[in-house]
This record gives structure tokens, sequence and C-alpha cells, in this order.
């Protein structure tokens, strides 16, 4: 039997909104299964409000799971879709219609109940599906990477839409994503699975600012961290002929680290002087410009603004924003050393 999940614990206050994040095949849609008691777990207990519903099936345990592939029945109209859930709920037929108009108010479907599936966008479609799930009024809503079938735009159209029906109906949430961006945006805070395992839990701040993992740190961000090997030692850090003091208050014994710096934190000097690497690639993002470059080998990326005179070929020198940087482990991949926190704490 192949182990998937290897020693999860997750607590998840009442009406939070966890999002589940992660590579392809690292566990994330397993444990959301598992929790909707779709799968089987193999040990440990699943407790609702204190009490274990590992021998309840999915029926019985008060869920809701909102599909990838909107799992709408293609042969009734959205009004039927919508009040499927109901069908065996002990309510005249009045009082299901009038559920499925407050649902179909809420998700702004109203004008959509006579059609099928068939003749709604993607994003309606969506609504669709969500609309069948909040109808139930469960107690979770569980969401398997809901948008990965809809383009950019509508994409983060549905974030908002998901978040906004989330501040009015606070019901327990788990979103799994593949997608940085729809976790980084949606959590109150992101469970960072890899391998089976969870990697980091915290607020998306925590997560971005202050990465407990080389693997996050990479995973989290678009593009992810550089990551320079550097030596320590006279109490400063040395990347080839380059000297740098210690970030204040990082205290390293290790003889050689990773520094960790998001590409913000890679700034172009106004003279020759910094740290020279040779431009390779220039992308425009409109509101801002990614420099893709290498020194001695090591791969870098900046984030700068929208204006920017390089060209590939081009040599630049660089600040190293070290009071930003993370310092890692090299064998573990752990995290050493944190920049100072907003409230002025370490972490």
């Amino acid at each position: 039997m192949t182990e998937v999940l290897q020693d999860i614990s997750l607590h998840v206050e009442d009406h939070e909104f966890i999002v589940l994040v992660g590579p392809s095949g690292c566990g994330k849609s397993t444990l959301l299964r598992i929790v909707a008691g779709l799968e089987p777990e193999t040990s440990g207990a699943i407790l609702f409000d204190g009490a274990a519903v590992n021998h309840l099936s999915p029926g019985q345990r008060n869920v809701a799971m909102v599909f990838q592939n909107y799992a709408l029945y293609p042969h009734i109209s959205v009004d039927a879709n919508i009040g499927f859930g109901l069908r065996r709920a002990k309510l005249s037929r009045a009082e299901k219609q009038a559920r499925v108009l407050d649902v179909a108010r809420l998700l702004e479907l109203e004008d959509l109940l006579d059609r099928r599936p068939a003749a709604l966008s993607g994003g309606q479609r969506q609504r669709v599906a969500m609309g069948r799930a909040i109808i139930r009024n469960p107690a979770v809503f569980l969401f398997d990477e809901p948008l990965s079938n809809l383009d950019a735009r509508l994409r983060m159209q549905m974030r908002r839409e998901i978040r906004a029906l989330h501040a009015k109906l606070p019901t327990t949430t788990l979103y799994v994503t593949h997608d940085q961006t729809e976790a980084m945006t949606m959590g109150d805070r992101v469970v960072v699975m890899n391998k089976g395992r969870i990697e980091q839990i915290g607020t998306p701040d925590e997560i971005y600012n202050r990465p407990r993992s080389r693997f996050v740190a990479e995973f989290i961000g678009m593009p992810g961290m550089n990551l320079l090997p550097m030596r320590v030692a006279d109490g400063a850090l040395h990347l080839g002929a380059h000297r740098f003091a210690l970030p204040p208050g990082a205290d390293c014994a290790a003889p050689e680290v990773l520094v960790g710096l998001r590409p913000e934190h890679l700034r172009l000097s106004d003279g020759p002087h910094g740290v020279p690497a040779v431009l390779d690639q220039v992308e425009p993002m409109g509101s801002e410009t990614l420099l893709y470059l290498h020194h001695e080998g090591q791969k870098l990326c900046a984030r700068l603004g929208p204006d920017c005179a390089l060209r590939p070929g081009a040599t630049a020198w660089l600040d190293l924003m070290l009071d930003r940087a993370t310092l890692f482990d090299i064998p573990s991949g752990a995290a050493l050393w944190h920049p100072i926190a907003p409230s002025g704490e370490t972490t």
C-alpha cells in the first residue's frame, strides 16, 4: 500500500477559509477527499466540533464538495441542479423553490434558472455548482481545484466572488489548489504541502516573507525566492570576493548557508558597485519588469519598476537587501533565520 499522507495534523477554526496548496501529487486532494469521507483513512481521527466522524458516510458528515469539473446534471435546468440536494429534505415544494430562489439571488443566477448547463459559461456553471453546495447549508465547504478549467480573467473574477460569498456565508472552508495566486489571495491561512507532508501553515504574509523551508521559499512566489550559497566567516557572509555583514540579529553557526531573497529585494545599484550579474532576459509585465540574470553560474531574478533600459547581455550591478533575507541550512533546507517581523519580533 502506498502511503500518500504522512503525519498530517491540521486544526481549522470555525468559519475559517483554509487553502491547501502544493504541486501535483502532494496529497492535497486526497486529504480533502478523506475529510469528505470519499476515501478511507488508515489511521488518525477526523473531528468536527470535537466529535470523530471517521465512521460516518459522506452524506452523514454534512459537508458539501465543489469539484473541478462542476459535476452538473446536463439534462436538467439550473433550477433543478441547484435544488437537487433538497430532494430528500422534508420541505414542501414551495419551501424548496424559495430556497432555490434565495441561493440563485445570492449567486446572481436568478435569470438563468430555466437554462441547462450547456447554455452557460464556465463561470456560470461554477456558480451553479456552488449553489448546489450552498443550498444544503453544510457545516464545511470543500473546494477541489474549482477554477482550474477557467481562463485567467474568469479565475480572477471567481476568486473575488468566492471570497465575497464566504463573507456572506462564513462557513468553514477547505479549498485545494495548485495555483499559488489563488492560495495567497483567498486564504485566511495557507497550508503548503509537499510529498504528503505539511511544510508550513501560516497567513499569506507569513508564508511569503518567512518561509520555514527551502521548498516553501521556491514554491511560493512568482518567480520564487532567489537562493544564493554563501560562506559564513568572521561575522560576515561571503559570495565569492564579495563580503556582506550578517543581517542584524542573525546568529549563524553553519559554515555555509543559502541566502534567500525575493526578486523585489534585489535592486540595481546607481553605479558599478555591488554584485555584478549578466542580464539574460527582460520580461516586461506592464506594471513591473522582471530581470533574469546570472552571477558566476548562479541564476537570479530581480523585480523592478516598469521602466528598464537594460537589454540582454548587459552587466547589471545589484544591491542585495540582506536585512530582508532568509537564511537556510543547506543539508536540511530548513530556515535558520528570518527577517524582523512587522511586529518587531523575530519569527
